[in-house]
């Protein structure tokens, strides 16, 4: 029997869940503002989604390293304006819940 895959798992803790629809939607914004760096991260951004939603270890590092990237580039994008803000939201959120200790904590544990 095969391994089943899926793009959201609802068996994971909520922050993980909640950061798994985050790293897509913010996916897919990165690719829309079309910068070469955001959209580099955004592509990445939709594997890295996939394997944590199939308890992948490397997903989760990947995760982390991509949005921790997401954060750093729209600081140097926006600089310290009064843009930053709104421009950190997403991927400060993002990387919040995935270095949450129940998310680091499931991924210790459970992930492959």
């Amino acid at each position: 029997m095969e391994p089943q895959r899926r793009w959201i798992n609802r068996y994971q803790p909520q922050t993980l869940v909640t950061g798994t629809m985050l790293l897509y939607l913010e996916g897919v914004f990165s690719i829309i503002r079309g910068s070469e760096v955001l959209l580099l991260l955004g592509l990445l951004m939709f594997p890295s989604g996939y394997l944590v939603a199939n308890d992948k270890r490397v997903g989760w590092q990947m995760a982390v390293a991509v949005s921790s990237l997401a954060v750093v580039a729209r600081i140097w994008i926006y600089g310290f304006g009064a843009n930053l803000f709104l421009a950190l939201l997403f991927p400060g959120v993002l990387l919040a819940l995935l270095l949450h200790p129940m998310s680091r904590e499931h991924q210790r544990i459970w992930f492959d």
